[in-house]
């Protein structure tokens, strides 16, 4: 699939290839860098070429671009500002992209991130703190809400166990999905079909079995997966389990219309929790924190494993509960 195409036009030679260079070095931007120092460049390949994304020296700038450019316009200011489409140019690349990536997706908010047009609700989990029952309270929300709805499960973990855990083998994986999602998308929904497992009425893709496939999927590769989920199936849910170990973790949490993240109240689990959403701070991702749901599980005395009973016992409840007031707002 042919990359959208960002655009750097500055007179600085050496600034547009060093920005370029970035771009296709990290390889997991969903476009591919075009780099000119002139307007008369810029507009000539314009002709030839869609731009879905320009960043321009302010000095360079003119209106009649507007024209040219049917992408967004960003402009690269000598001086710090607090302008959405104005970016301090003396920032590091990746923090310029990132605020350009943020600023596409709110300005695509009607079809993209949280609740969609199509319906389809997607719900990440994510905590830093492990051993907080996380898997066990997805799985417990995808399948209370799949008695209602149709619900998708994906799980994310480097190590999920869900060999053993539901005593059988898989032939393919959440990975193999991925190959078809950027090589033969005409064939994704038949692969879908034929991989879809089902517990009680929850549907779940078995998860990545190895932990090195799963740190390659790069983040347009799984943005590309949730968009065919949302064009080609009838899931009202989408439940992701979510791990440090997928690329574009923070993105991927910002597109969720929900966020819930489980913790523990000892020193060494606060500390982790207080770390992550300084991180988030830091890394202009305050909108993940204000959709984010935290919550410390109760004691629950009697936890069974097995996944066909996860709608039974304390957990459950809780859950039950959770649903109510977070999902179904009563």
């Amino acid at each position: 699939m042919k990359k959208q195409i960002l655009a750097v036009c500055d007179p600085e030679t050496e600034y547009t290839r060093r920005f370029c260079d970035y771009i296709g070095k990290k390889g997991e931007y969903p476009f591919e860098a075009a780099a000119f120092t002139s307007i008369e460049r810029l507009e000539k390949f314009c002709e030839e070429e869609p731009v879905s994304i320009l960043l321009i020296a302010e000095n360079l700038y003119q209106s009649s671009l507007r024209e040219k450019i049917k992408g967004e316009i960003f402009i690269l200011s000598e001086e710090e500002t607090e302008e959405e489409k104005k970016l301090y140019r003396y920032q590091p690349c990746s923090v310029v992209l990132r605020k350009v990536i943020g600023c596409c997706s709110r300005g695509e908010a009607e079809i993209q991130p949280g609740r969609r047009s199509s319906g389809l609700h997607i719900i990440g989990l994510f905590t830093p703190v492990h051993r907080c029952m996380q898997t066990g309270f997805a799985m417990t929300l995808g399948e209370i809400l799949a008695r209602n709805h149709r619900t998708l499960y994906l799980n994310f973990e480097s190590f999920s166990g869900f060999t053993k855990r539901l005593d059988r083998e898989f032939m393919t994986d959440m990975s193999d999905l991925i190959y078809y999602v950027t090589n033969a998308r005409e064939a994704l929904i038949y692969k879908l079909k034929g991989m879809t497992g089902t517990i009680q009425k929850l549907d779940y893709l078995p998860p990545a079995f190895s932990c090195m496939d799963l740190a390659r999927i790069t983040l347009e590769q799984w943005m590309l997966m949730f968009q065919e989920l949302e064009k080609h199936t009838d899931y009202e849910y989408l439940i992701l389990d979510l791990s440090e170990q997928i690329q574009g973790l923070f993105d991927i949490l910002r597109m969720c219309e929900r966020v819930f993240t489980l913790v523990r109240e000892d020193s060494a689990a606060l500390s982790k929790v207080y770390h992550y959403e300084k991180l988030l701070e830091r890394a202009d991702y305050e909108d993940v924190l204000k959709k984010t749901c935290r919550y410390k599980l109760p004691f629950i005395r009697n936890v069974s494993f097995d996944v066909q009973d996860l709608t039974y016992g304390e957990l459950a409840e809780y859950v039950r509960r959770l649903v109510k007031e977070e999902i179904y707002g009563s």
